[in-house]
C-alpha cells in the first residue's frame, strides 16, 4: 500500500472520528447513563438495562429496505440504493437512475410498516434529490386500566408516519455527504397526537485498497425536536371545588359560614403528558469487498451502533452477488446484529422464567434478492428475515424499480 493511499485512510479515519464524537458529546449519549422520561424510571431497574419504550416515534428505529436487514443491519458503509434515505442519506450519491422503492414489514405484534421512497440524480449524478413517507399502522387494541387491567371493552386504534425530503452532493470522486430533513406524527386513541421534526445526516468516503473498493461512512438519524401528546382526549371537566368530598348544594350565606363555597360552572382543563425525546441514534462503519470480478462480488461490513435508548450495539454482514449473465444477478445475504440490552438466561434474578423463544440468535438475519435489467432499466425484488428472540421474528420484502 503506498504511503499517498495511508495518508488518504489516515486522513478519512480521522474525519470520520471527529465526526462521530462531536455529534455524541452534543447529544449526551457518549456516557452509558440515559436521559429524558428513563430519569424517572431509576428504581428497580437493573444496571445496563434498556430505556426502549420512552422515546418517542420508536417507528422510526424500523429499518426498511430488505438487503440492509439481510446484511443484520451492517449496511450504513454499503448503501448505494435508494434505501439510503433511511441507513446514509449520502448512499443516495451512488445512484445513477432514477429509482422508486416500496418495502413492506410484517412486524411484531401483528404490526404493518410500509415505506415507499423515490429519488432522481441531477446535475450529471452530482445531486441526488428523493422524498419518502412511512407508516405504521397499529390495529385495534382493548383499552386497560388499572383497575380493569384485563380490559374494558372498548377499543382504541394508533398510528404513526413520518415524510420528508433528502439531498446528497457528491463533493468529489471519493467523499459523499446527505441530509434528511423529516417530519413526524404519532396519533394515539384519536385526537390525541404529537410532532416533530427530525434531521439525518451521513458522510461516505470511497476508496480503493488492494484494488479493491473500501468504504469508510457515520450517520446520524433522528436528531430532532421533543414529542408531547395533546389533544381533546386530554380534556376534562371539572366541577366544583369541594369540602371534606361533600359537593355544595348551594349558596351560603358568609357571615354563618366563613367556608361557604360559590356556586359556578365546571370549568374544563387540559392534562399535559411528558416530553419524549426522539430516539436518536449515531452509527459508525467500515465496507470492504473481499472479491470482485465480472461474475461475483464478495463483500463485507461492520459497524458500531450508539443509540440514545439502549446501550452499544454492533453489527457485521455480508453478501456474496452473482451475475448470471449481464442482465440477471442474485444476491444472498447473512448477517448479525448484537444488542447488549437483553438478558440471555432463561431466569431473572428473582427466579422467574422469561416469556418468549430462546434469545441466544437474537439479531440474526438472513436474505437474498434478484435483479433483472432491462437496458438502462432495472428491477429488484429483495426479501430478509430477522431474528428477534423473545420477540416475533421480522418479515421484510423489498421491490424497487430504477429506470
Amino acid at each position: 500500500m503506498s504511503i499517498r493511499l495511508a495518508k488518504r485512510l489516515c486522513r478519512a479515519c480521522c474525519g470520520l472520528l471527529l465526526a462521530t464524537v462531536l455529534p455524541l458529546a452534543a447529544q449526551g449519549v457518549a456516557r452509558q447513563e440515559y436521559s429524558g422520561l428513563d430519569k424517572y424510571l431509576g428504581q428497580g431497574r437493573l444496571s445496563n438495562s434498556s430505556f426502549v419504550g420512552v422515546r418517542a416515534a420508536e417507528f422510526l428505529t424500523i429499518p426498511v429496505g430488505s438487503r440492509g436487514i439481510g446484511m443484520g443491519n451492517a449496511y450504513t458503509a454499503v448503501v448505494d440504493d435508494i434505501s439510503a434515505m433511511w441507513w446514509n442519506p449520502a448512499g443516495l450519491g451512488f445512484l445513477q437512475n432514477k429509482e422508486v422503492m416500496l418495502t413492506i414489514v410484517d412486524y411484531t405484534m401483528d404490526l404493518t410498516y410500509s415505506w415507499a421512497g423515490a429519488a432522481v440524480p441531477l446535475a450529471d449524478g452530482n445531486v441526488v434529490l428523493g422524498g419518502f413517507f412511512g407508516y405504521l399502522d397499529i390495529p385495534d387494541m382493548e383499552i386497560t386500566t388499572v383497575a380493569n387491567p384485563e380490559g374494558t371493552g372498548s377499543m382504541f386504534r394508533a398510528y404513526d408516519f413520518q415524510m420528508g425530503g433528502s439531498v446528497a452532493y457528491n463533493f468529489s470522486d471519493r467523499f459523499i455527504a446527505g441530509l434528511n430533513v423529516k417530519y413526524v406524527h404519532q396519533d394515539v386513541m384519536s385526537n390525541m397526537g404529537g410532532s416533530a421534526f427530525a434531521i439525518d445526516a451521513g458522510a461516505i468516503y470511497h476508496t480503493e485498497l488492494n484494488d479493491r473498493e473500501i468504504k469508510f461512512a457515520f450517520a446520524i438519524q433522528n436528531l430532532g425536536s421533543n414529542i408531547t401528546m395533546s389533544g381533546p382526549n386530554l380534556l376534562r371537566s371539572v366541577g366544583a371545588e369541594n369540602r371534606d368530598n361533600n359537593l355544595p348544594t348551594g349558596l351560603n350565606d358568609f357571615s354563618d359560614d366563613p367556608y361557604a363555597m360559590v356556586e359556578r360552572d365546571s370549568r374544563y382543563v387540559m392534562y399535559r403528558t411528558h416530553t419524549y425525546r426522539l430516539p436518536t441514534m449515531v452509527k459508525m462503519a467500515v465496507a470492504y469487498n473481499l472479491l470482485s470480478n465480472e461474475k461475483v462480488n464478495w463483500l463485507a461490513s461492520s459497524e458500531i451502533m450508539r443509540p440514545s435508548y439502549i446501550p452499544i450495539s454492533y453489527a457485521a454482514g455480508t453478501e456474496l452477488n452473482y451475475s448470471y449473465d449481464p442482465f440477471l444477478s442474485l444476491a444472498v445475504r447473512v448477517g448479525w446484529m448484537i444488542q447488549t440490552d437483553e438478558y440471555t438466561k432463561s431466569t431473572d434474578e428473582f427466579g422467574y422464567e422469561y416469556y418468549g423463544d430462546d434469545p441466544t440468535f437474537r439479531g440474526l438475519s438472513i436474505g437474498g434478492g434478484v435483479q433483472r435489467t432491462f437496458g438502462s432499466r432495472a428491477i429488484k425484488f429483495n426479501y430478509a428475515y430477522r431474528n428477534k428472540g423473545r420477540l416475533s421474528a421480522d418479515n421484510f420484502f423489498t421491490i424497487s424499480f430504477g429506470f
